[in-house]
């Protein structure tokens, strides 16, 4: 079933009060404890964590949008649930994150957030919806339509005085981490950049929507061997958010962040998200030139 452009409006409203939902009934756990449990199968600590948050989450968001799954035709992909196969079937799925961030969320800091996307079977992402709970900030966009935050069109704010670097806390301890820093600090003095700060600590989701609000930095993840390097729910959203703000966002050689893969985990890929092409260009370059050839990953 293929969708118009009045069923595209319709479910981006459902998505926004989905993660609106979801982000406000995260936030009244915030200052609680809560019993973590791992998953298996991969090495990060930040993949592995899961609470009863994340479930309950997940159970808010699928109950508003279980009507569309039947009127709309569409399949579904959500992280702490099995893959169904539905997204290969039908034309469109949901791609949902109920905790984004889950591990700062336990230790009560900010970084964490709420993401749904409307994913078309060819890979391409059609409907985002994120939400900040720590914030209290949301952001909603069409394929083709741009982006809102809080409900007023969003224009990025360009600023080159400063690079900010979000990078996960997993990789300050990887083989990549001194050639990425020597590889900074070569492009921030090629182009200009007075300094360049390295930020950790916060889930996928919000590392790239920091960016547009410190109007200058990127979000790298270099491809590696081990299985993990973040997910397919991880990065839908905030590739249609870029995509929309005319914002570079790719795999860490250049290409589309493949959001329709059999595999759910992107570590064959790695990505990267910047707020300037100059800046997405020489990383690429620094993953080919040097971190390729120096680091096993």
């Amino acid at each position: 079933m293929k969708l118009n452009t009045d069923d595209i409006q319709a479910l981006a409203q459902l998505a926004q009060e989905a993660a609106l939902m979801a982000s406000e009934y995260i936030q009244t756990k915030a200052r609680e404890s809560h019993t973590i449990q791992l998953k298996s199968g991969v090495e990060n600590l930040a993949t592995q964590v899961v609470t009863a948050v994340d479930i309950e989450s997940q159970r808010l968001i699928i109950d508003h949008l279980s009507a569309s799954l039947s009127a709309y035709d569409l399949g579904l992909l959500t992280e702490e649930l099995p893959d169904d196969g539905s997204r290969f079937i039908k034309d469109y799925f949901w791609c949902i994150d109920p905790l984004d961030g889950t591990l700062p969320f336990t230790e009560q800091k900010a970084g964490y957030a709420v993401s749904i996307a409307l994913i078309d079977q060819d890979g391409t992402p059609i409907i985002a919806a994120v939400a900040d709970p720590y914030h209290q900030d949301h952001w909603v966009a069409i394929h083709g339509s741009g982006v809102q935050k809080n409900n007023v069109p969003y224009q990025f704010q360009a600023n080159t005085e400063k690079l900010i670097v979000q990078l996960d806390r997993s990789f300050l301890k990887s083989d990549a981490y001194e050639a990425t820093v020597n590889g900074l600090e070569d492009i921030c003095s090629t182009l200009g950049y007075h300094d360049y700060q390295i930020h950790t600590g916060y889930g996928a989701v919000m590392n790239a929507m920091t960016l547009l609000e410190s109007g200058s930095g990127c979000y790298v993840k270099w491809p590696k061997v081990n299985r993990g390097g973040g997910c397919i729910w991880d990065y839908a959203a905030t590739r249609l958010i870029y995509d929309e703000l005319d914002l570079p966002v790719s795999t860490a050689s250049g290409h589309l962040i493949p959001l329709n893969q059999k595999d759910v985990y992107m570590h064959a890929h790695g990505v990267i998200y910047t707020t300037h092409r100059t800046v997405h260009q020489a990383l690429i370059q620094l993953g080919k030139n040097k971190i390729d050839k120096q680091c096993s990953i």
